[in-house]
This record gives C-alpha cells, structure tokens and sequence, in this order.
C-alpha cells in the first residue's frame, strides 16, 4: 500500500523534506502522485512509521536524558553518544524519515479533500502536526510553507520555527473541526490508533495543541498568544486525552511485525538483540539512585535486574570508561518490555496529565486545586502503565503512598510552598513517566526550562562541548541538494543554535 505512493517521488525530493505554500493544506496537486488509492489504505503505515520513531529513532536522548548508558562491553569512543559529538548525518535519519512521513499524510489529506471524507481530513492534519512540531523541535528552521510540492518545489525555503509553530497550531484546530463533522467516519481497520473513536482524535488534538502551547512558556512576550490558545482548545469541547494514544498494527512475533520497543531489545527467539542494542544499552545508574532514593519502586518496572545478586539493580554511567560490561548492570524492565504485540505509545496518559498540571499552575487551564490533582493523575498513569502498582492493592495505591511522602518536594506536590518547587515536581515526575516511552519530551522539557536540574553531563574524556545538545544538525543532503536555502539558516551549532522556544 505505501509503495503506491512512493514510487512517484526521486528519493532525493523526499529527503529535501520540501515545502508548502502560505496556506499550507491548500497546496496544489503534485502532477507526478499516484491517485490510484484511497486513503484508508495509506493511513495505518503512516501512522505506524509516526509512532516508530518516538523511541527507536531517539535512542540516543535516552543517553543523553539520564535513562540509559552504554555498557561497559562497548569501547568509549570520540563519536559515540556520550561525546555528543554531531555530524550533519548523525542524526539525519530523522528528517529523512519524518519528511517521507508528510508526504503520506499529504496524500492522505488530498485524497480525501477529493472524496469528501472529513474524517481522514482531519487525521492527516492532526498527523501533520505532530510530525512538523517535531521537526522543528529537533532543527528549529524547517520547510514548511513550500514543503511537499514534488517537482514544483525541488529547493525549498525554510519558514521560521515559529510561524511553524503558529501554522500546525491553525491545522489541529482545523482538524478538531473536520472529525466534529458528523459525517467524519472510517472504515474498521484503518485506523491503527483509535479505531476511528472521532472523540479521541479530538481529545489528542488538544493535547498537542496544549503541548505546542507549553513549549513556548520560557520565551517572553508570548502568554497572551498561549492563554489564546488554550483558551480556543477548551472551547472545541473535546477535553484531552485520558488514555494513551498507542498504535497497534497488529504486532505479533514474526519477522517484521514486532512491537517496535520490544523488537528493540528482544529477538525472535526471545534473547536480548546485540549488535548495538540490547548488548549496548543498558541501565543509567543515575536513574536508579533518583528512584531508589525517593522510594519509588518503579525502578524495578522500568530496568530489570542485573546478573550481579549483590547489586541486583544497579546501572552505568554516561561516558565512564569503567561503565560495567555484559550482563553485570540493569536493562530494560517488565514495565516497557511487556510483550512482542504491545502497543507503540505515540503521546502518553501521564503526559496528557502533567501537560494540564502544568497549565494549571501557570493560571491557564482550570480551577483552583487542578494542579494537584492532575499532578497526582500523571503518577497515577505512570504507575499504571508500568504495571506498577503493589500486589493486591487498589490500582492507584503506590502512585498514592509515592505521592504521599510528607516532605519530599520530588514526589509530594503539597509539599512545595512556591512556584519553582512545583513546577520542579511536575516536571521530575513527567521525566520519571517519559523513560523510554517519549523520551523526546523530556529532552525538550529540559531545554525548555533545564528540568530536572540535575540530569548529569557525560563524563566522556571525547566529550564535544559542555552540555547536552540542543537541537540536532541539519542533513548533507541538504547543503548538496537545497544549498542556499539551508546555508541561509547561518552556521548551526548543536550545543549553541538553540530552537526559537527555548531561553
């Protein structure tokens, strides 16, 4: 199904990632797309190719946010994660991968403007922005304005990653519109991700949109524009998500078909996968401590434990060059890896939760005392999704005794007498529930407003600059292929280039 829309487009445009015109979902026929499909075909592998990328595509923010570390079977090297070392293609799989991703959902779009099928309208526009918001999250600059023209656009400028921002925030509500629209339906195994419950596409549509918003609380002069915003989102009626949005295709264990995370760190045969996997990361020791010292038992659901019986979880440290090797540190736990079929998390329950908590505290989302309780909901869902609750106790009872600590401002939301101390909790607790289900979250949540203090630099003596990345580099092929345009963002630094929301 995919093929059949691919095959028109040079590998070459796909990569440029192109284009778009001022009114973006607007744009004008490609004369060289296939129209011999519909788009109930092509949404399933859209979204499924969307969703892949949120962990197998950031493995290296895993690294870099203090949820894993390479083993100590793996040599420390001058171009490895713990150097944060970039080239222009360290990481351009992303921008390869997302860019191809539109095209899709471009299709899909045109396809049903065409048909009349308002449901299909929307998802691909909702899709669209959740992929552009990430492009710009990791690139800053992208094309978007000029994007997706085929041959009618082969050099593409960039737009602003603000006025990017402005635009995919006008598709989510264009798309809340298209699934209100009572004719808005699918057919039953089309959609992979909410099996056409319109309410849910809504409801996830204002959770990116409440996303976007809190993205851009550290720039100054931008509250009046966000309380807008979110004051638009509240009025559609729709809510925001109140279970995870997961893609599930039909995972199974066959070759191809494994659930992405599981398929990750365990083969056919159910042995952990080598070759720069399962052999190479493991447990971040900084994590563990951060658990163990709070008492919170989630550590034993988010790695599993070591070979060592003295030391039973215990991790590694980013860059050591004394990181323990084999088997003798923590990997990956019950509470992520649960099964080959498990569904593919595309935006978290518990990030639905502290995305609100946060909202509330900053005055605008809700009533008085909503922070607390969707504060306590995050934990809540966090818990639950790792399956972490006591034996035989009610559902929420250790996310309740974890949040109940009396003076533990890590846990205990109450306990925080003053702004910076509870958005410090909200957020220590949303990099707690985004390890190793969204860790782009966290990472964005750090540039944001450098939360969790304390996520430790690497110690690697072929350590390139002094902190953590903050944003990735653009492709060579995009200074081989779209030369002016690219070369007219400036020279980019990834330590120092920063994205247009961050401080």
């Amino acid at each position: 199904m995919k093929k059949s829309i691919k095959i028109y487009i040079p590998v070459a445009l796909m990569i440029l990632g192109a284009s778009c015109s001022k009114n973006y979902f607007n744009i004008n026929d490609n004369p060289n797309a296939a129209t011999n499909t519909t788009p109930e075909l092509v949404l399933p592998n859209a979204l499924k190719v969307t969703v892949v990328t949120q962990l197998t595509g950031y493995t290296y923010l895993c690294g870099w946010m203090g949820y894993w570390a390479p083993s100590g079977s793996y040599a420390i090297s001058a171009s490895d994660v713990a150097s944060y070392k970039q080239t222009n293609d360290t990481y351009s799989g992303s921008w390869t991968t997302f860019y191809r991703n539109l095209e899709d959902y471009d299709y899909i779009e045109r396809s049903a403007r065409s048909q009349n099928k308002p449901f299909y309208i929307g998802a691909a526009k909702i899709m669209k922005a959740f992929v552009f918001q990430q492009l710009v999250d990791l690139y800053n600059d992208v094309p978007y304005s000029d994007a997706l023209k085929g041959t009618t656009s082969i050099t593409p400028k960039y737009d602003k990653g603000q006025a990017v921002y402005e635009a995919i925030a006008l598709q989510l509500d264009s798309g809340v519109l298209n699934m209100q629209n009572p004719s808005a339906t699918s057919t039953a195994n089309s959609d992979i991700l909410f099996g056409g419950n319109t309410a849910s596409w809504i409801a996830l549509a204002n959770t990116l949109k409440l996303r976007i918003a809190m993205r851009q609380t550290a720039m100054n002069g931008r509250d009046a524009y966000i309380k807008d915003q979110i004051a638009i989102t509240i009025a559609n009626g729709g809510g925001f998500l109140t279970a995870d949005a997961t893609v599930n295709p039909g995972y199974a264990g066959s070759t191809g078909q494994q659930s992405p995370v599981w398929g990750y760190f365990v083969t056919l045969t159910g042995n952990p996968t080598s070759g720069g996997q399962a052999d190479y990361w493991r447990a971040a020791q900084y994590s563990i401590s951060f658990l163990v010292n709070n008492n919170d038992i989630r550590y034993q659901f988010i790695y599993s434990a070591s070979s060592d019986a003295n030391h039973p979880y215990i991790g590694d440290v980013l860059g050591s060059l004394t990181n323990i090797p084999g088997t003798g540190s923590s990997s990956i736990g019950p509470g992520i890896l649960k099964s080959v079929s498990q569904p593919a998390v595309l935006v978290s329950l518990a990030e639905s939760y502290f995305l609100q908590a946060e909202a509330n505290l900053r005055g605008w989302l809700g009533n008085a005392g909503d922070d607390d309780t969707n504060f306590v909901n995050g934990v809540r869902a966090s818990f639950e999704y790792l399956n972490a609750s006591n034996p035989g106790s009610t559902p929420d009872q250790s996310a309740a005794d974890l949040v109940a600590q009396s003076a533990n401002k890590n846990t205990n939301y109450l306990a925080c007498t003053n702004f910076n101390e509870k958005l410090a909790c909200i957020i220590r607790q949303k990099w707690v529930a985004m390890n190793t289900i969204t860790p782009f979250e966290a990472w964005s949540d750090y540039r944001r407003l450098a939360l969790p203090a304390d996520i430790p630099i690497s110690v690697s003596p072929y350590k390139d600059g002094p902190n953590i990345p903050v944003r990735v580099l653009y492709p060579t092929s995009e200074y081989t292929t779209n030369a002016a345009n690219v070369k007219a963002e400036g020279v980019i630094d990834g330590h120092t280039s920063k994205v247009f929301w961050m401080p």
